[in-house]
């Protein structure tokens, strides 16, 4: 017994999908007819339909009848534009036994467009009323021979026909507004969540902002600091107040930068001055990037004049040679460097080749993000100093920085012991 239950239970469980699917396909089809050249078809064929029927009157044929015919077509043909004026017109046709689907449709639509139920309320006892006046005033008989019977079932035949067809009108009216009221809501909320992650979101970029503040740019500043001192200092070589001057102005340009990040972070609603201009890198700066990184190498710019290159993808390659000059510096310090900016097809290529570092008791390091550990002589060539100041999301940060453009980065070792980057980024972005 307890098998049996099993197997029922794990029968309604594999249906049930199925009927689940089957309603939304459903409810897609059935909404089709609601726009659209769906609906076109749906109100020809309701129109021919009614046509047929009052062309198939048997009475049609007798001119007394001809205008009643001719009023109840336009209607039929009208209802969608005045849709309680052509059920009131047509109203009383409901006593003619021939005529039932023409006036039913009209009164649907008219308990469909509405919106006051006062009115189709009204329009449902006048269709009532008059058809019961029309048959009572076409056969006699129902006040001789047969009798007030037939009246009040024909009566309540059409109470139950017009308020039927009203009330379904105004069902498909209340649906439909009350699945438009839904989506409205749906939509509220939508926009609520939006704001709330927007707010979230802004908060994280506040702390953020605040902490790259409270860690980044103040070391720098004191590096800055120290090094205008030290470059001031009497007693220090050109060569030392060279270093000094280097260090001074890295660190300026680095906080110049900075300052540009943290305003984008913050967002102009929590600046409490101007915004500082973003300074929009360019292939032309190449040059100045490639003096200031002091490799020892040949950086080859190859970008033709008319070469089109969006202002994206141009930040992109600056951004992505630095850190690759960066690594070069960090890892291999004093290695022979070749760096090229160079248009292929419609792409364009950036390269940062290093070579492995002159001293051959340091570590076999590369452009990378993570070398291999290597015994080496400690801070022999500053390697191990690079080593150390890695963050180990630059690479990282190279793909993906590509993958944003539609291209993409790769890099790897050398067979002489180098490292290569190498990134290739569509013109157009």
């Amino acid at each position: 017994m307890i098998r049996l239950v099993g197997e029922l239970a794990a029968g309604g469980a594999a249906q049930a999908p199925v009927r689940t699917s089957a309603l939304p396909s459903l409810r897609r089809w059935l909404s089709g007819w609601r726009t659209g050249s769906a609906r076109v078809v749906l109100e020809t064929g309701v129109v021919v339909l009614c046509a047929l029927e009052v062309l198939a009157w048997q009475e049609v044929r007798a001119d007394s009848y001809f205008a009643v015919a001719a009023a109840t077509l336009v209607a039929v043909l009208a209802r969608l534009r005045w849709p309680v004026a052509a059920a009131l017109v047509v109203g009383p046709a409901l006593g003619w036994t021939s005529l039932l689907l023409t006036p039913l449709v009209l009164l649907f639509t008219a308990g469909q467009k509405e919106r006051r139920d006062g009115v189709v309320v009204a329009l449902v006892v006048w269709t009532v009323v008059s058809s019961a006046a029309l048959m009572t005033w076409q056969d006699s008989r129902y006040l001789v021979s047969d009798g007030p019977l037939r009246l009040i079932t024909d009566v309540a035949a059409a109470i139950a026909m017009a308020a039927g067809a009203a009330g379904l009108g105004r069902l498909v009216r209340t649906r439909r507004e009350q699945s438009a009221a839904l989506r409205e809501l749906v939509a509220g909320r939508a926009r609520e969540r939006a704001l709330a992650e927007h707010a979230a979101r802004a908060e994280e970029r506040a702390h953020l902002a605040r902490e790259m503040h409270d860690v980044v740019a103040s070391q720098v500043t004191l590096i800055a600091v120290q090094a205008a001192g030290l470059r001031m200092l009497p007693d220090v070589d050109d060569r030392t107040r060279a270093v000094a001057e280097t260090i001074r102005a890295a660190a300026a340009q680095t906080t110049r930068e900075l300052r540009e990040v943290l305003a984008d972070l913050r967002g102009p609603e929590q600046l409490h001055g101007p915004a500082p201009q973003a300074r929009a890198v360019c292939l032309g700066e190449l040059d100045r990037l490639w003096a200031s990184a002091g490799c020892a190498g040949q950086l080859v710019v190859q970008v033709p004049d008319g070469a089109e290159v969006a202002a994206p993808v141009q930040r992109a390659a600056y951004r992505i040679l630095q850190e690759g000059l960066t690594n070069a510096v960090r890892y291999a310090p004093g290695a022979v460097v070749r760096a090229g900016v160079e248009v292929v097809a419609s792409t364009l290529v950036v390269s940062v080749v290093n070579g492995p570092p002159p001293a051959s008791s340091t570590t076999t390091a590369a452009a990378g993000e993570a070398p291999v550990p290597q015994p080496a002589a400690p801070d022999a060539t500053g390697a191990s100093v690079g080593r150390a100041l890695s963050t180990g999301n630059g690479l990282v940060g190279v793909r993906e920085r590509a993958q944003a453009l539609g291209g993409y980065a790769g890099w790897g070792a050398t067979d002489d012991g180098g490292h290569q980057l190498t990134a290739v980024l569509p013109l157009k972005g």
